[in-house]
C-alpha cells in the first residue's frame, strides 16, 4: 500500500508511515463519512504543493471525495477549475491507478456539453484534475434561486446533458455522479456536464474522519446504494431525477436520514410528477417514469435510446425528420391582404454641374429643331407661290375643309383577377364565393375579382367553415383541403 500523505510505498501490516509519520488506515475498511478539513488549512496546504504550477485563488465546492479551486496556470496564464482528491481519503495503488487512467480517458473526450479536461497528476501525494474554469452558474445553484424551470428550459438542460452522457457511456466512461451541482450553465447558456467519469466507488476509499458522505444520496440509483457497480443505466436514473426537480422544485425522495433515502430508491415509487404541475407533456412523464425504474433493466438499453425519447418530446425531432428528407405535419396558412399601390417616386436631382450641361444640351437641340421647321416650311410657301395657279374665290370656296383624323378608340382594361385552388371534405360540400356557388367538392384555377371575397364551405350535416380571402392580381391562392367538421366534433 501507499501512504496518502507522501505516497511513499509501505508493507499491508504498517500503521504508521516510517518517512512522515502519517497514521496508515485499512484500504478494506468502509466508514461512510469523514469530518470536513478546515478551509484554510486545506487551502494553504494546496498553495504550497502546486506552488509553481498552479497559482491557487479560492475554494470553489466541497464534496465528500474532493475539493475544487478556482486557478491559474501559471505556464499557459488561463483560469482552471482545479480539482483535488480531499487527503483524508486513502487510495490503495489498484484503485488509485485505476482512478488515474479513468481520469486520462475522460481528458480525451472532445464534446461541447463534457468539460474540456487538461491534466490529471499525483503531486505531493494528492491527486488533481485541471479542468476548464466554467464562467457560469451551477444547475443546483439556479434551482435554489429560481425553484421549479419552464417545461422548454428544463427539456434544454436535460437533452443536452443526456448527449453528453451518451457520448461517454458509449465510450465505456460512466459518470456515477450525475446531479444538480455537477451540470453547469455557462454565461451563454450552453450545459455542460463537470466531475464526468471520475468519481470513486465506495470500495475504493476508506474515509478516516466524521463528516460528509461519499456520492450524493438524494440521486444514487438502488443499484450504487446496495454497493453494486455502476453502469449507464445508473447515470440515465440520476439524471432522471434531476429531471424531477427541475420539473418539481425538489428531488423526488426526501428523508431526515441516509437509510431512509435509501429505502425509498429501493422501494418507494416516485411521486406523480402530474400533482405538481399539469404542463408537463405525456411523453417527457414516460421518460422519467422509466428512467427512475428500480430494477437497471427496466431502464433504457442505452443512454442513446433515452436521448432520442427525450428529443421525441422537442421540435428537435422534426427537424431532424426534416432534414433527413420525411414529411412533418402540414400546417394551414392564410394569405394576406393586398398590398397598396405605391406612388411614383420622384427622380431625385441631378448634380449641379451635369444639370447645366444636361439643359444646355436640350437648348441646343430644340433651336436646331425649330430652325429645320422654319426651313422646310418657307421652302414649301415658295414652291407653291410660283408654280400654282392663282386660286379664285369660287374655286376656294369650292375647296373641302380637310378631313380630321378620327379619334383613337378607348383601350379596353382587362379586369383584374386572381386564381384559387382548393378541395374539401366531405366531396359532396358546396363552394361559394360571394354568396355565389361556384363548385362543388373542388375547384382548381377559379379565375375570381381581386379584393377582399367571402369563401364559404359547407355541406349537409357538417359546420360551414367561412373566411375572408383577399385576392391578388395574378396570384395562384392555393388552401389544400377544407375538412369540415360534424357539430359533435
Amino acid at each position: 500500500m501507499k501512504c496518502f500523505e507522501c505516497g511513499t510505498e509501505l508493507p499491508e501490516s504498517t500503521r504508521f508511515c516510517g518517512y512522515c509519520g502519517s497514521k496508515i488506515i485499512d484500504p478494506n475498511a468502509s466508514t461512510m463519512v469523514v469530518e470536513v478539513e478546515e478551509s484554510e488549512a486545506m487551502l494553504a496546504r494546496v498553495r504550497r504543493i502546486f506552488d509553481g504550477e498552479y497559482k491557487v485563488e479560492s475554494e470553489l465546492a466541497r464534496g465528500g471525495m474532493a475539493i475544487v479551486y478556482r486557478a491559474t496556470e501559471i505556464a499557459l496564464q488561463r483560469s482552471i477549475a482545479l480539482k483535488v482528491l480531499r487527503p483524508d481519503i486513502g487510495l490503495s495503488a489498484a484503485a488509485a491507478e485505476r482512478f488515474k487512467r479513468e481520469a486520462q480517458t475522460v481528458a480525451s473526450l472532445d464534446h461541447p456539453n463534457i468539460i474540456p479536461v487538461y491534466r490529471v497528476g499525483l503531486l505531493g501525494g494528492i491527486f488533481h484534475i485541471a479542468m476548464k474554469f466554467i464562467e457560469g452558474r451551477s444547475l443546483e445553484a439556479i434551482l435554489e434561486s429560481q425553484g421549479a424551470l419552464p417545461v422548454p428550459v428544463a427539456l434544454t438542460v436535460l437533452c443536452d446533458a443526456a448527449r453528453g452522457l451518451a457520448f461517454a457511456n458509449q465510450r465505456g466512461i460512466v459518470h456515477r455522479d450525475v446531479k444538480a451541482g455537477n451540470i453547469l450553465i455557462d454565461s451563454e447558456g450552453r450545459v455542460i456536464v463537470s466531475d464526468f467519469g471520475v468519481a470513486l466507488r465506495a470500495s475504493d476509499v476508506t474515509l478516516t474522519v466524521a463528516g460528509t458522505l461519499i456520492g450524493t444520496p438524494a440521486y444514487m440509483s438502488p443499484e450504487q446504494c446496495s454497493g453494486a457497480r455502476a453502469g449507464p443505466q445508473s447515470d440515465q436514473y440520476s439524471l432522471a431525477v434531476v429531471a424531477f426537480q427541475m420539473l418539481a422544485g425538489a428531488t423526488p425522495f426526501q428523508s431526515d436520514t441516509l437509510a431512509g433515502i435509501i429505502q425509498h430508491h429501493f422501494f418507494t415509487p416516485p411521486p406523480d410528477l402530474r400533482f405538481a404541475r399539469q404542463d408537463i407533456p405525456p411523453a417527457l412523464l414516460d421518460v422519467i417514469g422509466r428512467a427512475l425504474g428500480k430494477n437497471p433493466t427496466e431502464r433504457f438499453g442505452s443512454t442513446s435510446d433515452m436521448l432520442t425519447a427525450i428529443e421525441h418530446t422537442t421540435s428537435r425531432r422534426i427537424l431532424r425528420d426534416l432534414a433527413r428528407g420525411n414529411s412533418a405535419p402540414r400546417i394551414n396558412t392564410g394569405t394576406f391582404p393586398a398590398l397598396p399601390d405605391m406612388p411614383t417616386l420622384a427622380v431625385p436631382p441631378a448634380r449641379p454641374a451635369v444639370a447645366r450641361a444636361t439643359r444646355a444640351r436640350r437648348a441646343l437641340r430644340s433651336l436646331a429643331y425649330v430652325a429645320a421647321v422654319v426651313l422646310v416650311a418657307g421652302a414649301g410657301w415658295a414652291v407653291t407661290r410660283f408654280t400654282s395657279p392663282a386660286a379664285s374665290p369660287a374655286s376656294t370656296a369650292r375647296t373641302p375643309p380637310p378631313l380630321s383624323a378620327p379619334a383613337p378608340a378607348a383601350a379596353t382594361r382587362p379586369a383584374l383577377t386572381g386564381k384559387l385552388r382548393l378541395l374539401t371534405s366531405p366531396s359532396s360540400a358546396e363552394i361559394l364565393v360571394d354568396g355565389r356557388r361556384v363548385g362543388i367538392g373542388g375547384i382548381v384555377d377559379l379565375r375570381i375579382p381581386t379584393g377582399a371575397r367571402r369563401l364559404r364551405v359547407q355541406a349537409a350535416g357538417y359546420q360551414a367553415w367561412d373566411t375572408t380571402l383577399f385576392v391578388q392580381t395574378g396570384v395562384t391562392h392555393t388552401l389544400g383541403r377544407v375538412t369540415l367538421r360534424v357539430p359533435s366534433e
